[in-house]
Protein backbone atom coordinates (compact mmCIF):
# COMPACT_ATOMS: atom_id res chain seq x y z
CA UNK A 1 0.00 0.00 0.00
CA UNK A 2 1.20 3.48 -0.84
CA UNK A 3 2.05 5.42 2.28
CA UNK A 4 0.47 8.87 2.47
CA UNK A 5 2.43 11.36 4.52
CA UNK A 6 0.43 14.42 3.53
CA UNK A 7 -2.48 15.24 5.88
CA UNK A 8 -3.99 17.21 3.00
CA UNK A 9 -4.02 14.08 0.82
CA UNK A 10 -5.69 12.05 3.57
CA UNK A 11 -8.37 14.71 3.98
CA UNK A 12 -9.08 15.00 0.25
CA UNK A 13 -9.26 11.23 -0.19
CA UNK A 14 -11.91 11.09 2.54
CA UNK A 15 -13.78 13.85 0.74
CA UNK A 16 -13.55 11.92 -2.53
CA UNK A 17 -14.89 8.74 -0.94
CA UNK A 18 -17.81 10.53 0.70
CA UNK A 19 -18.78 12.13 -2.61
CA UNK A 20 -18.48 8.83 -4.48
CA UNK A 21 -20.60 6.98 -1.93
CA UNK A 22 -23.35 9.54 -2.48
CA UNK A 23 -23.35 8.71 -6.20
CA UNK A 24 -23.20 4.93 -5.85
CA UNK A 25 -25.60 3.09 -8.13
CA UNK A 26 -26.11 -0.65 -7.82
CA UNK A 27 -26.71 -0.83 -11.59
CA UNK A 28 -23.22 0.54 -12.19
CA UNK A 29 -21.55 -2.33 -10.35
CA UNK A 30 -19.81 -4.99 -12.47
CA UNK A 31 -21.95 -7.87 -13.67
CA UNK A 32 -21.62 -11.15 -11.82
CA UNK A 33 -18.57 -12.99 -13.09
CA UNK A 34 -16.71 -9.85 -14.16
CA UNK A 35 -13.62 -9.83 -11.98
CA UNK A 36 -11.45 -6.92 -10.94
CA UNK A 37 -8.52 -6.86 -8.52
CA UNK A 38 -9.93 -3.60 -7.15
CA UNK A 39 -12.93 -2.82 -4.99
CA UNK A 40 -15.74 -1.23 -6.97
CA UNK A 41 -18.22 1.19 -5.39
CA UNK A 42 -20.53 1.31 -8.39
CA UNK A 43 -20.37 4.88 -9.74
CA UNK A 44 -20.98 5.68 -13.39
CA UNK A 45 -18.31 7.47 -15.43
CA UNK A 46 -20.35 10.67 -15.39
CA UNK A 47 -20.49 10.49 -11.60
CA UNK A 48 -16.73 10.01 -11.33
CA UNK A 49 -16.14 13.08 -13.51
CA UNK A 50 -18.62 15.10 -11.46
CA UNK A 51 -16.85 14.18 -8.22
CA UNK A 52 -13.49 15.17 -9.70
CA UNK A 53 -14.89 18.56 -10.72
CA UNK A 54 -16.43 19.14 -7.30
CA UNK A 55 -13.24 18.19 -5.46
CA UNK A 56 -11.10 20.35 -7.76
CA UNK A 57 -13.27 23.37 -6.97
CA UNK A 58 -13.49 22.69 -3.23
CA UNK A 59 -9.74 22.25 -2.85
CA UNK A 60 -8.56 24.73 -5.46
CA UNK A 61 -6.53 26.70 -2.92
CA UNK A 62 -4.38 23.73 -1.87
CA UNK A 63 -4.45 21.29 -4.78
CA UNK A 64 -1.21 21.38 -6.80
CA UNK A 65 0.89 18.87 -8.74
CA UNK A 66 2.76 17.30 -5.77
CA UNK A 67 -0.48 16.92 -3.84
CA UNK A 68 -2.26 15.44 -6.86
CA UNK A 69 0.52 12.84 -7.17
CA UNK A 70 0.14 12.03 -3.47
CA UNK A 71 -3.60 11.63 -4.02
CA UNK A 72 -3.10 9.14 -6.83
CA UNK A 73 -0.58 7.15 -4.81
CA UNK A 74 -2.93 7.16 -1.84
CA UNK A 75 -5.89 6.11 -3.96
CA UNK A 76 -3.80 3.30 -5.46
CA UNK A 77 -3.02 2.10 -1.96
CA UNK A 78 -6.72 2.04 -1.08
CA UNK A 79 -7.38 -0.13 -4.16
CA UNK A 80 -10.81 1.23 -5.05
CA UNK A 81 -11.45 1.79 -8.75
CA UNK A 82 -13.50 4.97 -8.60
CA UNK A 83 -11.17 6.66 -6.10
CA UNK A 84 -8.26 5.97 -8.45
CA UNK A 85 -10.19 7.30 -11.46
CA UNK A 86 -11.02 10.53 -9.63
CA UNK A 87 -7.37 10.92 -8.62
CA UNK A 88 -6.28 10.37 -12.24
CA UNK A 89 -8.68 13.09 -13.36
CA UNK A 90 -7.30 15.49 -10.76
CA UNK A 91 -3.66 14.75 -11.62
CA UNK A 92 -4.29 15.16 -15.35
CA UNK A 93 -5.28 18.77 -14.67
CA UNK A 94 -1.60 19.41 -13.87
CA UNK A 95 -0.31 17.85 -17.11
CA UNK A 96 1.99 20.82 -17.79
CA UNK A 97 3.75 20.07 -14.49
CA UNK A 98 4.36 16.36 -15.15
CA UNK A 99 7.89 15.15 -14.40
CA UNK A 100 9.68 12.07 -15.82
CA UNK A 101 10.13 10.70 -12.29
CA UNK A 102 6.37 10.17 -12.09
CA UNK A 103 6.70 7.07 -14.26
CA UNK A 104 9.06 5.46 -11.75
CA UNK A 105 6.70 6.28 -8.90
CA UNK A 106 3.85 4.72 -10.86
CA UNK A 107 5.81 1.51 -11.23
CA UNK A 108 5.60 0.93 -7.48
CA UNK A 109 1.81 0.66 -7.58
CA UNK A 110 1.26 -0.30 -11.23
CA UNK A 111 -0.64 -3.40 -10.09
CA UNK A 112 -3.79 -1.24 -10.00
CA UNK A 113 -3.60 -1.37 -13.81
CA UNK A 114 -4.59 -5.03 -13.62
CA UNK A 115 -8.05 -3.44 -13.70
CA UNK A 116 -8.56 -2.73 -17.41
CA UNK A 117 -10.56 0.46 -16.86
CA UNK A 118 -7.85 1.90 -14.63
CA UNK A 119 -5.18 0.75 -17.09
CA UNK A 120 -6.87 2.70 -19.88
CA UNK A 121 -7.18 5.91 -17.86
CA UNK A 122 -3.74 5.68 -16.29
CA UNK A 123 -2.04 4.88 -19.59
CA UNK A 124 -3.71 7.43 -21.84
CA UNK A 125 -4.05 10.30 -19.39
CA UNK A 126 -0.94 10.03 -17.21
CA UNK A 127 1.70 7.57 -18.44
CA UNK A 128 1.69 8.69 -22.10
CA UNK A 129 2.40 12.31 -21.24
CA UNK A 130 5.01 11.33 -18.69
CA UNK A 131 6.94 8.99 -21.02
CA UNK A 132 6.94 11.67 -23.71
CA UNK A 133 8.99 13.90 -21.40
CA UNK A 134 11.81 11.35 -21.22
CA UNK A 135 11.63 8.44 -23.70
CA UNK A 136 14.58 6.78 -21.94
CA UNK A 137 12.05 5.71 -19.29
CA UNK A 138 10.79 3.19 -21.88
CA UNK A 139 12.63 0.56 -19.81
CA UNK A 140 9.89 0.73 -17.19
CA UNK A 141 7.20 0.51 -19.85
CA UNK A 142 8.86 -2.52 -21.48
CA UNK A 143 8.80 -4.24 -18.10
CA UNK A 144 5.03 -3.78 -17.92
CA UNK A 145 4.69 -5.12 -21.46
CA UNK A 146 6.47 -8.35 -20.53
CA UNK A 147 4.29 -9.12 -17.52
CA UNK A 148 1.43 -11.63 -17.73
CA UNK A 149 -1.13 -9.01 -16.74
CA UNK A 150 -3.35 -7.90 -19.64
CA UNK A 151 -3.98 -4.64 -17.80
CA UNK A 152 -0.32 -3.77 -17.42
CA UNK A 153 0.34 -4.65 -21.04
CA UNK A 154 -2.47 -2.26 -21.93
CA UNK A 155 -0.89 0.37 -19.68
CA UNK A 156 2.41 -0.08 -21.53
CA UNK A 157 0.85 0.30 -24.97
CA UNK A 158 -1.08 3.41 -24.03
CA UNK A 159 2.01 4.89 -22.40
CA UNK A 160 3.93 4.30 -25.64
CA UNK A 161 1.34 6.32 -27.56
CA UNK A 162 2.97 9.36 -25.98
CA UNK A 163 6.05 8.68 -28.11
CA UNK A 164 4.19 9.24 -31.38
CA UNK A 165 1.59 11.90 -30.63
CA UNK A 166 1.45 15.66 -30.12
CA UNK A 167 4.43 16.21 -32.41
CA UNK A 168 6.67 13.51 -30.96
CA UNK A 169 8.34 11.18 -33.44
CA UNK A 170 9.92 8.27 -31.56
CA UNK A 171 8.55 5.70 -33.99
CA UNK A 172 11.23 3.07 -33.44
CA UNK A 173 10.65 2.99 -29.68
CA UNK A 174 6.91 2.58 -30.26
CA UNK A 175 7.51 -0.23 -32.76
CA UNK A 176 9.87 -1.91 -30.32
CA UNK A 177 6.99 -2.15 -27.86
CA UNK A 178 4.62 -3.40 -30.56
CA UNK A 179 7.15 -6.13 -31.36
CA UNK A 180 7.00 -7.43 -27.79
CA UNK A 181 3.22 -7.77 -27.98
CA UNK A 182 2.64 -8.66 -31.64
CA UNK A 183 1.49 -12.21 -30.87
CA UNK A 184 -1.09 -11.29 -28.25
CA UNK A 185 -4.61 -12.59 -28.87
CA UNK A 186 -6.58 -10.96 -26.05
CA UNK A 187 -9.14 -8.68 -27.76
CA UNK A 188 -8.13 -5.64 -25.70
CA UNK A 189 -4.47 -6.08 -26.60
CA UNK A 190 -5.18 -6.75 -30.27
CA UNK A 191 -7.03 -3.42 -30.33
CA UNK A 192 -4.31 -1.52 -28.47
CA UNK A 193 -1.34 -2.88 -30.45
CA UNK A 194 -3.14 -2.19 -33.73
CA UNK A 195 -4.03 1.29 -32.52
CA UNK A 196 -0.42 2.07 -31.67
CA UNK A 197 0.67 0.85 -35.11
CA UNK A 198 -1.90 3.08 -36.83
CA UNK A 199 -0.84 6.09 -34.78
CA UNK A 200 2.82 5.43 -35.52
CA UNK A 201 2.05 5.19 -39.25
CA UNK A 202 1.03 8.85 -39.19
CA UNK A 203 4.57 9.92 -38.34
CA UNK A 204 6.66 7.23 -40.07
CA UNK A 205 4.70 5.14 -42.55
CA UNK A 206 7.84 3.56 -44.05
CA UNK A 207 9.02 2.26 -40.67
CA UNK A 208 5.63 0.73 -39.92
CA UNK A 209 5.37 -0.75 -43.41
CA UNK A 210 8.78 -2.42 -43.09
CA UNK A 211 7.92 -3.65 -39.61
CA UNK A 212 4.61 -5.20 -40.69
CA UNK A 213 6.09 -6.97 -43.71
CA UNK A 214 9.01 -8.28 -41.64
CA UNK A 215 6.71 -9.63 -38.93
CA UNK A 216 4.01 -10.86 -41.29
CA UNK A 217 5.42 -14.38 -41.04
CA UNK A 218 4.91 -14.73 -37.30
CA UNK A 219 2.75 -11.89 -35.94
CA UNK A 220 -0.93 -12.22 -35.05
CA UNK A 221 -2.72 -11.67 -38.40
CA UNK A 222 -5.57 -9.82 -36.65
CA UNK A 223 -3.10 -7.25 -35.30
CA UNK A 224 -1.28 -6.99 -38.63
CA UNK A 225 -4.50 -6.39 -40.55
CA UNK A 226 -5.94 -3.83 -38.15
CA UNK A 227 -2.59 -2.16 -37.60
CA UNK A 228 -2.03 -1.66 -41.33
CA UNK A 229 -5.16 0.43 -41.94
CA UNK A 230 -3.23 3.70 -42.28
CA UNK A 231 -0.75 2.34 -44.82
CA UNK A 232 -0.86 3.33 -48.47
CA UNK A 233 -3.70 1.33 -50.08
CA UNK A 234 -1.40 -0.57 -52.44
CA UNK A 235 1.05 -1.56 -49.71
CA UNK A 236 -1.76 -2.63 -47.42
CA UNK A 237 -3.28 -4.74 -50.18
CA UNK A 238 0.11 -6.40 -50.71
CA UNK A 239 0.42 -7.13 -47.00
CA UNK A 240 -3.05 -8.65 -46.78
CA UNK A 241 -2.40 -10.75 -49.88
CA UNK A 242 0.77 -12.05 -48.25
CA UNK A 243 -1.10 -12.90 -45.04
CA UNK A 244 -3.83 -14.71 -46.98
CA UNK A 245 -1.28 -16.67 -48.99
CA UNK A 246 0.49 -17.73 -45.80
CA UNK A 247 -2.82 -18.79 -44.25
CA UNK A 248 -3.71 -20.81 -47.33
CA UNK A 249 -0.30 -22.49 -47.27
CA UNK A 250 -0.74 -23.42 -43.62
CA UNK A 251 -4.16 -24.85 -44.42
CA UNK A 252 -2.69 -26.98 -47.22
CA UNK A 253 0.06 -28.29 -44.94
CA UNK A 254 -2.46 -29.11 -42.23
CA UNK A 255 -4.64 -30.99 -44.71
CA UNK A 256 -1.65 -32.94 -46.01
CA UNK A 257 -0.74 -33.97 -42.50
CA UNK A 258 -4.13 -35.51 -41.80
Amino acid sequence: MAKITSPAAVSILKDIRTALDEKADEKARPATGVKSPLKVIGVRASGVKAVAREVAVRHKATLDYPLAVDLLEGAAGRKTREEILVAIDLLERFRKDFEPSLLLRMDKWSSVADDLEVAEALGARIAAGTLALDPSKITTVRKWARLRSVGRKRLALLAASGLVSEGRRDAMLALDLCEILLNEDHPVLVTEVAGLLRTTTKIDAKAVQDFLFRRSIDGNPAILRAGSENLDAARRAALIAKLEAQQASLGTLAAAGR
